[in-house]
Formats: structure tokens, C-alpha cells, sequence
């Protein structure tokens, strides 16, 4: 088992680190016993003093952590990204044309749009949105759904 993070910057270009993890019975043998651990203090109800000062019933720093103030969530719909759509089409004239008015009409912009090949009688037709609001460009996708040549839209996935 490997783990990799690509990191991607000016003027450096892409780098990639990998190396051995820990392996699945590794890391699932430590997720249960951090679980088994917030479920023992928590059904032993002891005081926060308690937590932090007695070895019996101490966690995990990381584990440990409170907070006296939450900021609240942000509602989804007022969250800007772009967003990597793929579409199986009905292979018509105009069907790229027909996104493209609906994306325009949800205030939607196209950074990019594609058609990527076949798939017997359906066209592969992927899209890359630049940063729009969540309400617009599910308000769009609404709209596109129901147009007749569109068969799926088989992914759909936020670029951060």
C-alpha cells in the first residue's frame, strides 16, 4: 500500500512524494481503537478536568480537543468552485449548443467543453465550469436533465 500527494506550484512545476503506508489492517486497527477509546471516556462521563489529568481516562491530544466557540456553516448554496461535469449524450446536432444555454442562462461560464468520444449511439461530452455559486450550477444541471438528448451525466465533480 502507497500513499502519494502531488503538490503543484510556480515556478516548480508538479512534484509527487509517495511511499509505503501503513497498510489497510494498520489503519483500520488504529481508527478502531481511537473509536474505542472516545467510547469509553464518553460513557464514563468523567469531567473534562479528569480527561486531561487522569492516565485512566486521558485521550489522545488529538482526540482530546474542545472548543468554546463554533463559527457557523456556510450554507452550500452560497459556496463558489468549478466544477468537471461528463455527459452521455444522444449523438444529435446541437447538443452542445443546448449546455451551453443553459449554463449561460444560470449565469454559468464554461472554462472548457469537450466531446471525448463514443460510446456505441451516446457522445461523451465533459465540461469544466469556471468558479460559479452552488445554487446556479445545480439550478443549471436541473435544467439540463431534463433536455431530451442528455442520457446520464455520470460524473459530476467539484475542482478546488
Amino acid at each position: 500500500v502507497y500513499n502519494a500527494i502531488l503538490i503543484e506550484g510556480e515556478p516548480l512545476g508538479q512534484v509527487m512524494l509517495f511511499g509505503p503506508g501503513a497498510g489497510a489492517g494498520a489503519t483500520a486497527s488504529a481508527v478502531v481503537s481511537d473509536l474505542v477509546a472516545l467510547v469509553g471516556v464518553i460513557q464514563s462521563k468523567p469531567s473534562r478536568e479528569d480527561v486531561v489529568n487522569s492516565p485512566n481516562t486521558a485521550l489522545h491530544p488529538l482526540l482530546s480537543c474542545s472548543h468554546d466557540r463554533y463559527s457557523p456553516m456556510a450554507p452550500l448554496s452560497s459556496l463558489r468552485s468549478s466544477f468537471y461535469v461528463r455527459f452521455s449524450c444522444m449523438d444529435v446536432p446541437g447538443v452542445i449548443g443546448e449546455l451551453g444555454t443553459c449554463f449561460g442562462s444560470h449565469h454559468v461560464s464554461i472554462e472548457s467543453i469537450v466531446q471525448t468520444g463514443f460510446q456505441g449511439d451516446r457522445a461523451e461530452i465533459v465540461v469544466v465550469t469556471h468558479d460559479v455559486s452552488e445554487s446556479d450550477f445545480s439550478s443549471a444541471l436541473a435544467e439540463i436533465k431534463q433536455l431530451d438528448a442528455i442520457a446520464s451525466i455520470p460524473s459530476i465533480i467539484r475542482v478546488l
